[in-house]
This record gives structure tokens, C-alpha cells and sequence, in this order.
């Protein structure tokens, strides 16, 4: 592999660790202000945000193990 390639491919890597991570504190923000604004609809959210969160976090895996089979 190219010296370019492994530069390109090492940002990517830490660009969308650090993507995942200011996706983790904006689930903590919604929860945070839902908590604080209306309780009744803040488990829902939450839940709901940490589903989709999860889904995306582990669909390169679920992607590959669905590819094997």
C-alpha cells in the first residue's frame, strides 16, 4: 500500500471515531435536556437515539457476518 493510501486511510479511521464520539455526547445532550424539559417523553427518546446509535455504531459488522452467511 502507498504511503498516500495509509495517510488517507488513517484520517478516515480517526475522523469517524471522532464522529462517533460527538454522536455519543448529542445522545447524552437529548437525553440531558428531555430529562430536565418533559420526563415523560425522555425514556423514549433516549431509547430510541441509543437504538439508531447502535445500529449505526455495529453496521459494518452486522454487514460483514449477514455477507457470510
Amino acid at each position: 500500500m502507498k504511503l498516500g493510501q495509509k495517510i488517507v486511510n488513517s484520517t478516515l479511521g480517526w475522523l469517524l471515531a471522532i464522529l462517533k464520539a460527538v454522536v455519543v455526547l448529542f445522545i447524552l445532550g437529548i437525553a440531558k435536556v428531555t430529562l430536565r424539559t418533559n420526563p415523560d417523553i425522555a425514556f423514549p427518546v433516549l431509547g430510541a437515539a441509543v437504538m439508531f446509535f447502535l445500529i449505526w455504531y455495529f453496521a459494518p459488522q452486522i454487514k460483514r457476518y449477514l455477507n457470510n452467511e
